[in-house]
């Protein structure tokens, strides 16, 4: 992700919070022109871009990026009143705006969602639990799991539907496997599972839903 911010403190700790982040990779541009550059150059899945700037305005960066045909997705961080500038900002092109101070909490969400950085928590979560990328359930459960949690699915069936049109298959098979994946890895019970679960072995296995819920809410918040 990119980070604009031209007060050099607030860069300066910004940028350590990002990058002691598992799975945000950052780098920082300290006024607009810069910001503009890094933006078309690095090609970041997400900017955070403070709108108070020297040189260009945060306002300005975003007209000429969403001009050239930018694509990534921007969070704008400002001081000023919400209702003052939402309206022409929103029209611009900005995804999301957080009024300072920021909640960093918050923020890493965020930029985990917008930055489609969930399937890659909940990838790595599932070879934690004892998963194997050769599982026919590994990569749907990461698909499912990613939909639901970025709220792009309310429905698991939804999920189910929309992973088996992506990977050419049936919503039955992706339910399967997923369910079976969910099985597998309470049998196989590794110290990770079972304290992420909250089960025991004795206990009966999550339920798919119950598993890619699980899954979804723990990609999000950082354990």
């Amino acid at each position: 992700m990119l980070l604009v911010e031209d007060e050099l403190l607030l860069g300066s700790l910004s940028l350590r919070c990002l990058e002691s982040q598992s799975g945000i990779e950052a780098v920082w541009a300290e006024d607009g022109e810069k910001g503009l550059e890094l933006a078309w150059s690095w090609e970041p899945d997400v900017i955070l871009l403070d709108l108070i700037l020297p040189g260009i305005s945060g306002v300005e960066l975003l007209r000429r990026y969403r001009s050239w045909g930018g694509t990534a997705k921007v969070i704008a961080i400002t001081g000023m009143d919400l209702k003052r500038i939402q309206e022409t900002v929103f029209s611009l092109g900005v995804d999301l705006i957080l009024q300072k101070p920021v909640h960093w909490e918050e923020l890493f969400e965020l930029i985990r969602l917008h930055g489609g950085g969930l399937k890659r928590v909940c990838r790595d979560l599932l070879l934690e639990m004892g998963a194997k990328e050769s599982h026919k359930g590994f990569s749907q459960a990461v698909e499912c799991a990613a939909l639901l949690g970025e709220k792009k699915c309310a429905l698991l069936k939804e999920a189910y539907i929309e992973v088996a049109s992506r990977q050419g298959t049936g919503p039955g098979c992706v339910a399967k496997n997923v369910e079976r994946l969910a099985k597998d890895l309470h049998k196989g019970g590794t110290p990770f599972y079972y304290r992420l679960t909250g089960k025991k072995a004795e206990e009966p296995s999550l339920t798919a839903r119950e598993f890619l819920d699980l899954l979804s809410q723990a990609a999000r918040i950082p354990l």
